[in-house]
């Protein structure tokens, strides 16, 4: 059977595309986990999220992908690469020089379990593959239960966890 949807690589001329799809995401983050209101308004979160993708995009190892049905942008994933050296990963794990990122891979609830994350993730991986890169690191909210469990179906293991403390949240009576 024929995907409903086509990809196709985006660029800065997208992002724009983006928004509602990125909007999506960050109210799953809020359905997801509520205790850890509050959160930014959809129009702050996208004005962040919009900054960082028009720096990731300037470098030519990163690879925007946009899922279409019609003329409808439904999904996309944005990976990109970093060097180890530095980060988080390189005092505990046996890596190579670089890393993969997936940065974010959205697809609206209508096409969630369609199919469509598993290709988005199939294509980024080629991608870095295609580069030299073979270890990959994503985040994922923790209560983000769906995604969760389509990455560790793809071999992605909790790696780090980071727990946060905010003034602005309310404290848990726990």
């Amino acid at each position: 059977m024929a995907t409903p949807w086509r990809l196709r690589t985006g660029g800065v001329d997208d992002l724009d595309l983006l928004e509602p799809l990125w909007v999506a995401v960050h109210q799953r983050h809020r359905e997801a986990m509520p205790e850890l209101a509050p959160y930014v308004s959809d129009a702050e979160t996208w004005r962040a999220r919009r900054a960082l993708y028009e720096q990731l995009i300037a470098s030519p190892d990163t690879l925007l992908l946009i899922a279409f049905v019609g003329e409808n942008a439904v999904g996309y994933g944005l990976t990109h690469v970093l060097p180890v050296a530095g980060s988080w990963i390189e005092d505990t794990w046996v890596t190579g020089d670089r890393v993969g990122e997936i940065e974010s891979l959205s697809v609206l609830p209508e096409y969630r379990g369609s199919g469509l994350g598993s290709e988005l993730l199939d294509r980024l991986e080629r991608h870095l593959h295609e580069r030299g890169v073979n270890d990959f690191i994503l985040g994922a909210l923790s209560g983000n239960s769906d995604a969760l469990r389509l990455y560790q179906r793809r071999g992605y293991q909790p790696t780090w966890l980071y727990l946060s403390k905010f003034a602005g949240r309310p404290r848990n009576s726990r």
